[in-house]
C-alpha cells in the first residue's frame, strides 16, 4: 500500500496536462482533484527580461524562485550569458531547472525567500555580485532586500504575471460535499484565488479537510485566513505529497 492509497486530495496549482504535483500524488495512490486557481502570462512589458538574458557583461548568479520563472527563462531559448551560476530556491523549482539541463549550483533549504538568503551567505560571498532575479509581477522584494543589504547588485526584472483565476465554486463545494482527504496548495497566490471562489469562507469550507502547505509563506496565506496547515519540509513536490499523507497538527 502506498502512503496516500485510497485518499482524495485536491490540488490547486495551474492544472496543466503535465503537473508534476498532480503525478507525484497519484504515483502515491491518492484520487487527485484539479481545482485549477492560477494562469501564467507574460509581463506586460518584456523588454527588460529580453536585455537581462543578453546582457553583454553576463551576471554572477540568477536566482530561480519558481519552476514557472524556469519556463519564463526558458521561452528565451537560454541561460544568460557569462557563465552565470544558478541559484534555486527549493528542490521543485531545482528540478525544473535540471529537466531543462541546467546545472543548479546551489539550493535553498525549503524556507522560501530567506531560506535561499541564509544558503547564499552560507555558501559564497554576495558582496558587489551581480545577480539577475527574475520575478514574477508583484512578487515580494524580499531576497532583493536581503541580498541587497549584504552588497549583492540585484537586478530584478519580470519574468511573468500570475494572474488568479478561481475556479468554478459549485464543483469545488460538490466536491467537498463528495468528500476531500486532503488540500494541497503549493503557492499564496492559489490561496487567494481559492478563498476568492468561496466568497472568502476558505476556514470554513475546508475544515473537514487536511491541508497542506508547500512552504512558510504559503503557510503564512493560510494562517491569515485562520486555517492551520502542515507545511512540506522543504519546498519540494515530493515533502509536499509527504505532507498530505502526515498527521493534521494539534492544538
Amino acid at each position: 500500500m502506498t502512503r496516500l492509497d485510497g485518499r482524495v486530495v485536491a490540488t490547486t496549482r495551474d492544472g496543466s496536462p503535465d503537473d508534476t504535483l498532480v503525478a507525484e500524488l497519484r504515483a502515491a495512490g491518492a484520487r487527485v482533484l484539479v481545482w485549477p486557481t492560477l494562469s501564467f502570462e507574460p509581463p506586460d512589458d518584456p523588454t527588460p527580461l529580453a536585455r537581462a538574458l543578453t546582457a553583454p557583461d553576463g551576471w554572477d548568479w540568477v536566482l530561480l524562485t519558481s519552476a514557472r520563472s524556469v519556463a519564463a527563462l526558458s521561452e528565451h531559448g537560454s541561460l544568460p550569458v557569462g557563465g552565470a551560476r544558478i541559484a534555486a530556491v527549493g528542490g521543485a523549482t531545482a528540478a525544473a531547472a535540471g529537466a531543462r539541463g541546467w546545472h543548479v549550483d546551489l539550493v535553498g533549504d525549503g524556507g522560501g525567500a530567506s531560506g535561499l538568503i541564509d544558503a547564499m551567505l552560507r555558501e559564497t560571498t554576495v558582496a558587489g555580485a551581480r545577480i539577475l532575479f527574475p520575478a514574477a509581477t508583484g512578487a515580494s522584494s524580499e531576497l532583493e532586500d536581503g541580498l541587497g543589504a549584504e552588497g549583492a547588485r540585484v537586478t530584478r526584472v519580470d519574468a511573468y504575471r500570475t494572474v488568479l483565476s478561481p475556479p468554478d465554486p459549485a464543483r469545488v463545494r460538490a466536491d467537498l460535499a463528495d468528500g476531500v482527504d486532503v488540500v494541497a496548495f503549493a503557492s499564496p497566490s492559489a490561496v487567494a484565488a481559492l478563498d476568492d471562489a468561496l466568497d472568502h469562507d476558505l476556514a470554513r469550507a475546508l475544515a473537514p479537510c487536511r491541508v497542506a502547505a508547500i512552504g512558510p509563506t504559503t503557510a503564512r496565506a493560510l494562517a491569515d485566513r485562520g486555517i492551520d496547515a502542515v507545511v512540506a519540509s522543504d519546498t519540494s513536490f515530493d515533502a509536499l505529497v509527504a505532507a498530505c499523507a502526515d498527521r493534521p497538527p494539534t492544538s
